[in-house]
């Protein structure tokens, strides 16, 4: 069973998104792929077509520090007016510190503001954002969540499994303490058991970077990969999705005590196109209520998933006017956790792409 947390004084005010400037088409890779057919039907069904990554040496922490002050400014807040920094990545700038203090001096946040990070991937906004709210329970007047990937890095791009899934982002996310009643149920699960399901198996202290982990192998379908790059079992990835992600979704439809029929939206991890909506069809959640188009136009953005979607597909429906919304995100660790919250008057930037002017509202 999993765990069930519930918050009465926490609520996100504020949400921004910036991807990498990189634009790379699917269509302009055909030459990886056996024939025409093969790509059309990978375009169909599982939703390929372009993605964003990061142009250069540009890291988690440069697109999240863009995002948050986009968000800074549309919000009319100044560092002052934080109490805690979390940052979620598995691709930091450094071994150490961890990215927040990095962010924390960037933006010359005062030294009562705390700073923490998680090491999480796809469902690392949920979990960001349970972090965030606990603060934020505990009188944390106002907490600065960024959550953010550069995973185009650590994959070779004739890997055809894993490169032409990642898109790189950074997000940026204002929780803020609320001192009427706002309900929220977080629902969460973790599983080591499934530890090399999704990895990077070398390049830190268990197999430290050597000639060997930077050897480049060939696997029997022609994907080129070295151990220290990421990579996913792509069939057991799709099992745990399926399996997993429908009974979740029950589940904190359950606890919350709340109708899908009540949910305003269900923003899934952008996984890809088609695992959105098998789990939208197994649960009997309308399409139109489950954005999708995300993942065919800026790729399979990790942490960041979340929030750019919000900021991508439902900017004018939910900004400044509110929503009842499910987010759940699942992947790496094995992890996966799910949400159910109100939207009350939030802020939303629709994306930029990274080292652009001034955003769009």
């Amino acid at each position: 069973m999993g765990k069930t947390v519930t918050f009465r004084h926490a609520g996100i005010t504020g949400i921004s998104s910036v991807y990498g400037a990189r634009r790379i088409s699917i269509d302009d890779e055909a030459g990886y792929y056996e024939s025409g057919e093969q790509l059309e039907r990978l375009k169909r069904t599982i939703g390929f077509d372009r993605r964003w990554v990061v142009d250069g040496p540009v890291t988690a922490a440069d697109l999240c520090l863009e995002a948050a002050r986009a968000l800074m400014a549309g919000c009319r807040l100044s560092a002052a007016d934080f109490d805690a920094v979390v940052f979620v990545t598995q691709t930091p700038d450094y071994g150490m510190p961890g990215n927040a203090h990095v962010v924390h001096r960037a933006l010359s946040l005062p030294r009562s503001c705390i700073a923490f990070d998680l090491v999480y991937g796809c469902s690392g906004y949920v979990k960001g954002l349970l972090q965030a709210f606990m603060l934020a329970e505990q009188g944390f007047r106002r907490v600065l969540l960024l959550t953010g990937d550069t995973l185009s890095r650590i994959i070779d791009v004739r890997n055809r499994a894993d490169a032409p899934v990642f898109g790189d982002a950074g997000c940026a996310t204002v929780v803020e303490r609320c001192e009427g009643e706002r309900p929220s149920w977080f629902r969460l699960y973790s599983d080591g058991g499934g530890l090399e399901i999704m990895w990077q198996q070398a390049g830190a202290y268990r197999h430290p970077s050597s000639e060997e982990t930077r050897r480049e192998m060939v696997d029997e379908k022609g994907n080129v990969r070295r151990l220290e790059d990421f990579c996913m079992k792509g069939f057991e990835v799709f099992n745990f999705t399926l399996t997993e992600q429908p009974r979740l979704l029950r589940e904190i439809l359950e606890v919350s005590g709340c109708a899908a029929e009540e949910v305003d939206y269900f923003v899934f991890h952008q996984a890809n196109r088609y695992i959105i909506e098998t789990i939208a069809k197994k649960s009997g959640i309308p399409l139109e209520k489950a954005p999708r188009r995300t993942f065919s136009e800026f790729g399979n953005q990790s942490s960041a998933s979340i929030p750019f979607t919000i900021s991508n597909e439902l900017s004018e429906q939910i900004g400044g006017k509110g929503a009842r919304v499910v987010l759940q995100g699942y992947g790496i660790g094995l992890s996966w956790g799910a949400c159910l919250l109100d939207l009350g008057r939030v802020r939303v930037l629709k994306p930029r792409v990274y080292g652009a002017g001034e955003p769009d509202e």
